[in-house]
């Protein structure tokens, strides 16, 4: 890319399928991806979108002579024109990576428990001291239900609940929702029932007062954000962003990851820091990247 993104990621990663004249496809960045869009070969270029009421998009694909894709993402407020290389090509290029989702954010200090206390939907006060997440593995969610990938994340937490609360895991949603939703929560109720979730849901504050409310994070500037705790209380591991199925083979990684992680957290073996998680291969895909 010309420049860093907000988040300082210096490029993205663009997943293609193409069947004939159709495609589908989205752009993975380190918050999440852009949803799945879908489209078909127009006047020299392939063209997709979607609409979804929170998250439309429309991107151009024009094959170029060398072998690379122009991006043209008009969802975007810039409106840039980017790059597409496949991954062994832009390796060899040297041009960065995408952002690691494991170790893009960290933790001030990994040896210092993870705290929080906050009111839930009806009021009640509930802190990491509560007896439900003693000696619990914990995922500690930073959210929001304004933000698409969370809803992504939600479906998936239900299951991961379900798969594994049984044996010992808990899991929280620090939610951060914009001032006048914090009065009725009336669209966080309305979330809670759409996705049936069964887990802790936290009021933790506005989305500007997130690194005020949960200053143990360091880097954290994506949504939503992951935190693995192990049964001491203490960050074992973070992710950053939620890949849903539109990323293919990496919404596939993803989930291989978080339940890799859950595995060793709650048998006890392989605790590391955050600094030590292996990140995945690369799999196949586009890097995006500057011109």
């Amino acid at each position: 890319m010309p420049h860093d993104s907000p988040k300082g990621e210096k490029s993205w990663r663009l997943i293609v399928q193409q069947k004939g004249a159709d495609i589908e496809t989205t752009v993975l960045r380190v918050d999440g991806d852009t949803g799945g869009l879908t489209g078909s070969w127009q006047d020299g270029k392939f063209v997709a979108s979607h609409f979804d009421g929170s998250r439309p998009g429309l991107i151009e694909l024009t094959p170029q002579q060398d072998g690379t894709l122009s991006v043209n993402l008009r969802a975007e407020p810039r409106n840039e024109v980017l790059t597409a290389y496949r991954p062994e090509v832009a390796r060899a290029k040297g041009l960065p990576e995408p952002a690691n989702y494991l170790t893009h954010t960290t933790v001030r200090n990994p040896n210092e428990i993870f705290a929080y206390s906050f009111r839930d939907v009806d009021g009640k006060v509930e802190s990491n001291e509560d007896p439900k997440f003693k000696g619990k593995v914990v995922l500690a969610i930073v959210t929001g239900t304004w933000c698409p990938n969370c809803h992504d994340e939600a479906k998936y937490l239900v299951q991961l609940y379900n798969q594994y609360h049984a044996k010992g895991l808990e899991i929280v949603a620090l939610d951060f929702e914009e001032a006048d939703q914090q009065e009725s929560l009336i669209r966080v109720k309305a979330f809670i029932k759409q996705y049936q979730v069964p887990y802790t849901y936290l009021i933790a504050g506005t989305p500007d007062e997130m690194w005020d409310k949960v200053p143990q994070a360091v880097n954290l500037n994506t949504w939503p954000a992951t935190l693995f705790i192990g049964r001491d209380g203490k960050v074992k591991a973070t992710y950053s962003g939620f890949a849903s199925a539109a990323s293919g083979v990496y919404g596939k990684e993803l989930k291989d990851d978080f339940t890799s992680i859950i595995d060793r957290l709650l048998a006890g073996d392989g605790v590391q820091s955050t600094a030590s998680i292996t990140p995945p291969s690369a799999a196949p895909a586009s890097n995006v990247a500057a011109r």
